[in-house]
């Protein structure tokens, strides 16, 4: 687990070190941005161009949910660009539903107004990018820029200003990057169906719906969903985000509960993952149906999202479930790098290529740890299938020794061929490791008080009323010394260790039914949940089964799961 932390630790540091020593490496210049709502002052270009914004507020970048438009000011700084250089204005954020693009000249005349934004088909956008850029030249249409922005969602304006030449060698590796990225998560996705369909397990579906809604969640939040694959969809684009990420949520959460097993080991949080599910999922066609933005309401579901696997995750690293330590490093690491482009886009830390991919880098981070931990998944699973045939092997050898009891109809207990015997334990481990908790072994005896002998026929006699329920029965042939002939064992599974106290009580019950001819001895064990079922339960039984017999009592365990440990009973 060293390795994990070592690549979560230089995935989170790496980037700061880069930004640290590079500084702004994206070659945009600075500028002073004033900002002011709208107001009845303050409507038009007109109102904006004899607006007074020598006293508005300089631009905070973030604005969060306004259901105000906002209007924006700046001058591009001639002193920074060679005369006569075109520059490009890019608003770093593709989210907006209406942006109002105005150049306006020393002579007060408007030189440039383009109309744009998300509600507008993407041709609408001057220069063909997934963010908002526009072409000025300032020594011929101006220098004074004003911009008009409304959204539905969060608003943002970093504005960044490049030469046209550093402009597009920056599109060219972002072109470059972004086509890794979706290649990446494209062949995830395909990877991990093709292995749902081998292995027919479906955690492999759900973690591929799961890599593919990031990558489209990913793309609608950058607009190259809208750029690239619904262009002329602008009413589609609303709702692409909300869909997108109830898709990204709802998969997420199944992917998380599968993997970690939250059935089993963590069924309130399991229980709050079907609630997220079941928001996403009403969140999801609400968005579809009305084709409206809902981005309100997923903040909510996002939090959710976040907190449950963040829970999930924290959980099965305190119960030392060994795929924990792997949620855990992808989750931070994603967590990490979106708050690192945070910081980014509020100003607390520079720009430059790492840090501005930096939430793409610690996705696909997060996909690889997750595929890694399914890899452990088969290494475990094929460890613990070899420990298992080899316990059955020695099994099969105890089981061949059996007592032939064949007659039904005179009372005998009849046992299933061999071969069944080890199809019903492989069955029985099955099933137990997907859908229940515990099993509990119970090693019966029935003794003849008068020869002091195993009487089988007693003992068949007393397990005919169990046929129609679900335990097992399996003889052993035993030479431990203090077991003389043959025990029958018992697995009953359990869904939790409560049930095991009934179980026990009715198995006592037989004692009466046996009469005073007659002792009942049995041993009991339960298997622990952070393991699958384990034949060596059934030589503990047996040691409780000594136990009992050798300290004349009914029945006898060590087992501290139970509220109790040493019942009394008839002598032997």
């Amino acid at each position: 687990m060293r390795w994990l932390m070592a690549l979560l630790s230089f995935s989170i540091v790496f980037p700061v070190v880069v930004a640290s020593h590079q500084g702004s490496t994206d070659a945009s210049f600075s500028v002073d941005i004033r900002h002011a709502e709208d107001s009845d002052q303050l409507a038009t270009i007109q109102d904006a161009m004899a607006y007074d914004w020598g006293n508005a507020e300089p631009s905070k970048v973030n604005y969060g949910s306004s259901p105000f438009g906002h209007w924006f000011f700046f001058e591009i700084p001639l002193v920074q660009m060679a005369e006569g250089e075109n520059v490009i204005i890019e608003i770093h954020y593709p989210t907006v539903d209406y942006l109002a693009f105005y150049v306006v000249d020393e002579d007060g005349q408007v030189q440039q107004e383009h109309i744009t934004g998300t509600d507008f088909p993407f041709d609408t956008r001057p220069i063909w990018d997934d963010d908002y850029s526009f072409l000025v030249n300032p020594a011929l249409q101006g220098r004074r820029v004003f911009i008009h922005a409304k959204t539905s969602n969060s608003l943002q304006m970093p504005v960044r200003l490049y030469d046209e030449s550093t402009f597009y060698e920056k599109e060219e590796w972002n072109l470059i990057l972004w086509g890794a990225y979706y290649g990446t998560m494209l062949v995830m996705a395909l990877y991990s169906l093709m292995n749902g369909f081998i292995i027919r397990d479906r955690m492999y579906f759900f973690y591929s719906v799961y890599v593919l809604s990031t990558a489209l969640f990913v793309s609608s939040l950058n607009g190259h969903g809208f750029a690239y694959l619904w262009p002329e969809v602008p009413a589609f684009n609303d709702a692409s985000i909300t869909l997108f990420f109830c898709f990204y949520s709802g998969f997420g959460t199944a992917f998380a509960m599968t993997l970690l097993n939250a059935r089993r080991f963590n069924p309130k949080l399991y229980r709050l993952g079907q609630v997220v599910i079941a928001g996403g999922m009403a969140l999801g066609v609400a968005s579809i149906v009305t084709l409206e933005d809902y981005a309100h309401l997923a903040t909510y579901l996002a939090l959710a999202f976040a907190l449950l696997m963040m829970a999930l995750g924290v959980k099965s690293v305190l119960d030392g479930y060994f795929l924990g330590w792997y949620f855990m490093v992808g989750w931070s690491a994603l967590l990490l790098s979106i708050g690192i482009f945070a910081l980014n886009i509020l100003g607390y830390l520079p720009s430059n290529i790492l840090i501005y991919h930096s939430k793409e880098i610690g996705s696909v981070f997060e996909i690889i740890v997750f595929s890694l931990a399914m890899s452990a998944i088969y290494r475990q699973e094929k460890a613990e299938l070899s420990r298992i045939n080899i316990t059955l092997d020695m099994m099969k050898q105890r089981l061949q020794k059996r007592i032939n009891i064949v007659n039904n109809k005179s009372g005998f207990l009849e046992i299933p061929p061999l071969e069944k015997h080890l199809k019903d334990i492989r069955d029985l481990d099955r099933r137990i490791h997907s859908e229940l908790g515990r099993v509990l072994v119970v090693s019966v005896m029935v003794i003849d008080k008068t020869t002091r002998r195993p009487d089988y026929i007693a003992l068949g006699d007393c397990l005919r009323s169990l046929f129609k329920s679900r335990i097992t029965v399996f003889p052993f042939k035993t030479s431990t010394e203090g077991l003389p002939g043959e025990v029958t064992v018992l697995l009953f599974p359990l869904h939790n260790k409560f049930e095991a106290e009934d179980v026990i009580e009715r198995v006592e019950h037989w004692n009466i039914a046996l009469g005073e001819q007659y002792d009942l001895h049995f041993g009991y064990a339960i298997s622990h949940l952070t393991e699958k079922y384990d034949v060596d339960y059934i030589e503990e039984s047996f040691h409780y089964l000594e136990e009992a017999v050798h300290k004349k009592s009914m029945s006898y365990s060590i087992d501290d799961t139970l509220t109790f440990l040493h019942r009394q009973g008839s002598p032997a």
